[in-house]
């Protein structure tokens, strides 16, 4: 019994062997033709996204602190696309679309280094760098809508500096090249107005424009005082138009000051917001809770219907920082509040971009951006996450 059990299993284990081996005969050759199809290898084709050309409801939105643009499109509420650019930048769009501009400081290490002052010209379709221009110096200065700006044309840029003194930089756009610098002494800001003059706001309370000729100089040349930097200033990131040459220049208590200066600077007197929605005009006195603009960007404007969007919040005076929680419809021609919005967040930007359909953009103290329907004030998209800092809209879209 023994001796036939042994047997027995000696060919159970042989049978084994056999039909393992059989096995591995038969998928051997699938093997080896998945092994070549897997060799062959496919010839990759790189491919670069082009964007469509920039619409007047597209909005920029920059992040100060981290950098970058982000590109959104207002209407569907998509994220395009993000342009470079270092922390602290500013950001503008070539008035017929073609281009994106950065002006921004970077280091060689980093944090450390050689400090580098440049103009970054990038393709507004493909995104690609199309050109670097040296800059002597600019602020370095988180969210001013209004420390660089374009001619109405598009041909020069200005950036607005203190190094030495305060001074604006003047570069070509079409030659590419850095061309003057002409001070602004006790001024800030470098509003383009039309093709070749600025505007700047001054510390005795006046406004200074410069009109440069073909070699990029001028001189400032100054109006009266008409409001006062120490006890009520002017929101550095208020309105303006280079095309029009028209701004709207809001102040710490709710003033609005409307400026023409396409041809001679005239200078409206101010009216009051709060007398304008039926209270009583604003005091600077302290201990006195009134309702306040404020925020990082507190006012759009909407050129084709005269209307004024404003960051409305309760505080003392001296709380200019803080964002909005009403956002104020305004007619500027009336000079009339028309509508008064509750937000849901504390805002600190607005902007609006005009078309066919004008959209408010705002963002809130957490990066989130919302859309609104200007006519209606109805949400019509909101986007988490897209930056802190301000907000750019197509040239002569208002900021």
């Amino acid at each position: 019994m023994g001796k036939q059990r042994w047997s027995k299993s000696v060919r159970d284990a042989a049978v084994w062997q056999v039909k393992a081996f059989f096995c591995l005969a038969v998928a051997a050759p699938a093997s080896s033709q998945v092994a070549d199809a897997v060799a062959v290898p496919e010839a990759e084709v790189p491919a670069t996204a082009v964007l469509p050309a920039p619409a007047a409801q597209w909005a920029y939105i920059g992040d100060s602190l981290k950098g970058g643009i982000r590109i959104v499109d207002g209407v569907r509420g998509k994220l395009l696309a993000t342009v470079q650019s270092a922390p602290l930048s500013d950001f503008a769009v070539a008035p017929d679309g073609s281009a994106f501009y950065v002006s921004e400081s970077i280091w060689t290490r980093g944090n450390r280094g050689t400090r580098q002052n440049l103009l970054a010209i990038y393709d507004a379709r493909t995104l690609k760098l199309q050109a670097e221009i040296e800059l002597p110096g600019r602020l370095l200065i988180a969210s001013r809508a209004l420390n660089f700006t374009l001619s109405a044309d598009g041909h020069y840029a200005y950036i607005f500096d203190m190094d030495p003194a305060t001074s604006i930089h003047v570069v070509d756009l079409v030659q590419r090249r850095f061309v003057s610098t002409v001070e602004v002494p006790g001024c800030g800001l470098a509003i383009a107005i039309g093709s070749v003059r600025t505007a700047s706001l001054c510390s005795d309370g006046s406004l200074a424009t410069v009109e440069f000729d073909a070699k990029g100089q001028g001189s400032p040349v100054r109006t009266r005082a008409f409001f006062s930097a120490e006890d009520d200033p002017i929101f550095d990131n208020s309105w303006a138009d280079a095309a029009t040459g028209k701004l709207v220049l809001l102040s710490y208590t709710g003033l609005i000051y409307e400026a023409d200066l396409a041809e001679a600077t005239k200078i409206a007197k101010p009216w009051s917001l709060h007398e304008a929605a039926g209270f009583p005009r604003v005091t600077t006195k302290p201990l006195i809770v009134n309702w306040l603009p404020g925020g990082r960007q507190p006012i759009a404007v909407d050129p084709d219907t005269s209307r004024a969007y404003v960051l409305m919040h309760m505080g003392e005076y001296w709380t200019q920082k803080v964002g909005g929680s009403e956002l104020w419809e305004v007619d500027i021609k009336a000079r009339r509040v028309l509508r008064r919005l509750p937000l849901p967040d504390r805002v600190m930007s607005v902007a609006l971009a005009r078309g066919s359909k004008p959209l408010l953009i705002l963002a809130d103290e957490a990066g989130k951006a919302s859309f609104l329907d200007a006519s209606s004030l109805t949400q019509t998209h909101a986007m988490p996450g897209l930056g802190v800092g301000v907000i750019s809209t197509a040239a002569g879209g208002g900021r």
